[in-house]
């Protein structure tokens, strides 16, 4: 295999020169024919030629298989189109073509050299172009890991592509299977210990939305390189996932197994530098024995994958071993999702709603509507078991876009039958947040059911917000144009970018319930409600108290200048019939008072 993968690097390598010295020659003829059209004068530049020369850049980059470069001068071709149509160009463009063609014969010199590969990006940032998003730039830097890998011969094993992944060189998951399979074929004469570690890298995910995927990619990498380093020889080492990487071994005991994988974690919690940003991951391993946790590689495997899910859900522990009812608990999570699923196609689904007061008349400001899922007459699902289930496979979206269309439709019943006119507030998800489609989907649900867009709430949570802040903030600031109102969600549990926050046209801030419960016993927790009433004074924004459950923390919450709250104090979320007989009795006690 060693000898396969070589001999194709080898080839693979040659075409490359040869490729190379064309799509040079492309390059350099772009920079020499801008000077010569009068790239120093003050005037503009005879854009004749320009066009052709761009393509020929971008088909000699696809030929040598640098698709990364072909699509970043494709962009740049797609961009200048005005200026080429016109016959001209102005002398700051002529200026990026003059830098695009050195940095592209310094891509060419090394395709993995992601500062040169990031400059053709920021080329295309340069006013008067159109600003460059980070997600190009993502995937022109993955292009360069990836081409990387593939000129030192890692990319599919080389010459035929079997047994590795593409981008770090590790084992696939298939290849890792038959290489566990053997490493517990001799073990067993010897009965030797074999252990298999399964390692999950938090932050990952942050890192892609907030560099890109490519970022993320990079840092993939980064691990797989310290694993190769650090693991000792003889083990198997997998990449079997984005930010799922599988290590087994024998030899080592119950307690050196648990050794290695801290220090395994310790190694991979650090900072690294992408594209000249330092981001910071860390490590979550689960861990099985042969034997004890299974026999075959299938149960070995899936019962280190269910200790990793474990470690990753309790975040008290860097490390964890397999235990029975970590299998329960995933069973029941994948029947849960399945379940999920169908729920969603047949909208099997319901709203409960909880009341908003105002603090100063005692009169209905708001509802909040809440989704519950049916699980029998007596009995439902609680969201804090279903929802994470929805968010980690991605059925958040569509549960979120039936949330939207059942609240507005029943907000229109309501108008229709003479019910008082409230805005009624929704959750929305970080992965709605990062749609693109969610200002449409809201906007059509509003026009369907012929609803104000006022009357409706878009209530946020700041982690949700900080996932993405970029596009979030783009999302968010289209909703506020199209005419809802905006709400930060249990504002004071995570981190807040007060300079994000001050750009977004936010209607409310809502107190969370956890500083609420101690503002009557404990002088902090008061001092930090006040605070946070202060800061939303000075935003423009109402402030809602959630979790209210004491005529103490009413009277405090008054006295500070909240605007409403919401909690137990009040009524328990219900579903629309009997809100409505709620509303009756209390509009009756609110005129009798």
């Amino acid at each position: 295999m060693a000898a396969v993968r070589l001999t194709g690097a080898m080839a693979w390598r040659a075409t490359r020169a040869e490729t190379s010295r064309i799509l040079s020659a492309v390059a350099a003829d772009i920079g020499r024919r801008r000077e010569q059209r009068g790239i120093r004068r003050r005037g503009p530049v005879h854009a004749r030629g320009v066009r052709s020369d761009l393509h020929r850049l971008a088909r000699a980059a696809r030929a040598l298989g640098l698709s990364s470069l072909s699509s970043i001068v494709l962009r740049m071709a797609e961009r200048l189109e005005p200026c080429l149509r016109a016959g001209e160009l102005g002398r700051r463009d002529a200026e990026v073509l003059r830098r695009l063609a050195e940095h592209c014969r310094r891509y060419l010199e090394d395709p993995t050299d992601v500062k040169a590969a990031a400059a053709m990006v920021d080329e295309l940032a340069a006013d008067p172009l159109p600003a460059a998003g980070r997600w190009e730039r993502s995937h022109l830097l993955q292009g360069a890991i990836e081409e990387g890998a593939e000129a030192a011969g890692l990319a599919s094993g080389g010459a035929n592509g079997a047994g590795y992944d593409r981008l770090t060189g590790l084992l696939d998951r298939n290849s890792l299977h038959a290489a566990l399979r053997e490493i517990l074929r001799a073990a067993a004469p010897a009965r030797a210990p074999v252990g298999v570690m399964s390692i999950g890298i938090l932050g990952v995910e942050d890192i892609a939305d907030s560099l890109g995927p490519g970022a993320a990619t990079a840092v993939a990498t980064r691990v797989a390189a310290e694993l190769i380093r650090s693991v000792p020889g003889g083990a198997a080492i997998g990449r079997v996932g984005p930010d799922h990487f599988v290590v087994a071994c024998s030899g080592l005991t119950t307690l050196e197994l648990t050794e290695e994988a801290s220090r395994l974690a310790a190694l991979i919690c650090r900072s690294y530098r992408i594209s000249s940003h330092p981001v910071s991951v860390t490590a979550r391993i689960g861990m099985a024995m042969a034997g004890q946790h299974g026999r075959s590689v299938a149960q070995l495997l899936g019962n280190a994958d269910a200790a990793l899910h474990d470690a990753r859900a309790r975040k008290l522990y860097t490390t964890q071993f397999f235990s029975p009812h970590m299998r329960h608990a995933a069973l029941r999570r994948v029947s849960l999702e399945a379940q999920l699923r169908t729920a969603i196609e047949r909208g099997s689904f319901e709203l409960h709603y909880q009341p908003k007061l105002s603090l100063r008349t005692g009169r209905l400001c708001g509802l909040e509507a809440l989704v519950r899922w049916p699980a029998g007459a007596q009995r439902h699902i609680p969201p804090a078991e279903f929802i994470p289930i929805a968010e980690q496979s991605e059925l958040i979206v569509p549960l979120g876009d039936w949330v939207i269309d059942a609240a507005c439709r029943q907000m229109s019943r309501w108008r229709h039958a003479g019910a008082p006119g409230v805005p009624l507030a929704i959750n929305l998800s970080a992965a709605q947040l990062c749609s693109q489609h969610t200002q449409e989907r809201i906007n059509r649900a509003l026009q369907a059911h012929g609803l104000s867009p006022h009357m409706l709430e878009l209530e946020i949570t700041e982690s949700a917000l900080m996932r993405d802040a970029g596009a979030a903030l783009r999302c968010l600031n289209e909703l506020g144009r199209l005419g809802v109102r905006l709400a930060i969600d249990d504002f004071g549990t995570g981190y807040s970018n007060l300079s994000r926050l001050i750009r977004l046209p936010l209607a409310a801030i809502k107190i969370d319930r956890s500083l609420i419960a101690a503002i009557a016993t404990h002088a902090r927790d008061a001092a930090i409600m006040r605070a946070i009433i202060d800061l939303a004074r000075t935003l423009g924004a109402r402030v809602v108290a959630e979790g209210v459950e004491s005529t103490q923390q009413r009277d405090l919450l008054a006295a500070a200048g909240c605007d409403e709250y919401q909690g137990f104090l009040i009524a328990q979320p219900m579903d629309a019939t009997q809100l409505e007989a709620w509303l009756v009795r209390h509009t009756l006690e609110t005129r009798l008072a």
